[in-house]
């Protein structure tokens, strides 16, 4: 990564909806290349369908239903459904949960998206087919344990206001609940899939920086695991992607370092997403959250 551009054949591309993305169906290919870094494509969900569903997850919070793994860190107490152990790092799990205990999860928490979507909304394949859009013509498949447990497919992520997400970057693979997916993947970086289903009145946007963790003297605070956001602000370039209901975006998201703004106003960001990479023989894509 040498920066970022908002340009055609830069690292940040825009597109005006799904039709208009066509002109990008290797898109992944582009990622894992290292010649794009994000992707962002508007109306990739229809505002319209999904504009009830966002009612209804607002009246459950901030009911038992959200699952709060970041509680001890207020201001990044980002909450989640359908999922209560996520596949990543938190503050009450830092090297994540055991492979165990993430796979429980998922069986606990399976079609309850999909329950509070509706019977008239094909959430899994929406997505799969949205992702294969950007897929090379691979095939996408959900990932799966040895044993045939399947993984989390996307979670529900609420922000209220005044939270926000520091600046990170999602290189899972060395936790543990990865011991099984991990070595079957390409790993040259891992990819973020993100639609948004309601923008907050201000704020929530996601910024992406000219910086990797590859980055010689990428500056970090003293205790040498938390990004110096300062100190990357001033030096590096940073794009600001502001997205709106229904809009997707696809993210380098193991290779660049990345924060969300603050959620400002009354409204939370509530988006919906998971992880996605190549299988090691680069003839699929697959996917997790």
């Amino acid at each position: 990564m040498n920066g970022i551009a908002n340009e055609p054949g830069g690292r940040l591309v825009h597109a005006d909806d799904l039709a208009a993305s066509a002109a990008r169906p290797r898109a992944l290919d582009e990622i894992y290349a290292d010649e794009l870094d994000v992707l962002r494509v508007q109306r990739a969900m229809d505002p319209a369908a999904i504009g009830a569903i966002t009612s209804r997850l607002d009246a459950l919070a901030p009911a038992a239903q959200w699952a709060r793994p970041n509680r001890t860190m207020p201001i990044q107490d980002v909450q989640l459904l359908g999922a209560d152990a996520p596949a990543t790092p938190t503050y009450s799990a830092p090297r994540g949960v055991t492979l165990e205990a993430y796979l429980d999860s998922a069986q606990r928490h399976e079609g309850d998206l999909q329950r509070l979507f509706g019977p008239g909304f094909d959430l899994v394949g929406r997505i799969e087919r949205t992702l294969a859009l950007f897929a090379g013509g691979r095939p996408v498949r959900l990932a799966r344990s040895a044993d045939g447990r399947a993984y989390a497919p996307c979670t529900l992520r609420r922000m209220a206001p005044g939270t926000a997400i520091a600046i990170h970057h999602d290189y899972h693979y060395d936790l543990a609940l990865y011991q099984e997916l991990g070595p079957t993947l390409d790993r040259r970086t891992l990819v973020s899939y993100v639609f948004t289903l309601q923008r907050p009145e201000s704020g929530g946007e996601l910024d992406v920086y000219g910086v990797t963790p590859t980055t010689p003297d990428a500056p970090k605070l003293p205790n040498g695991f938390q990004w110096d956001a300062a100190a990357i602000e001033a030096r590096y370039d940073r794009q600001r992607i502001d997205c709106d209901v229904g809009d997707l975006f696809l993210l380098a998201a193991g290779r660049c370092l990345h924060s969300v703004a603050k959620v400002e106003g009354s409204r939370p960001r509530i988006t919906l997403g998971g992880f996605l990479a190549f299988d090691k023989a680069g003839d699929e894509v697959v996917y997790w959250s």
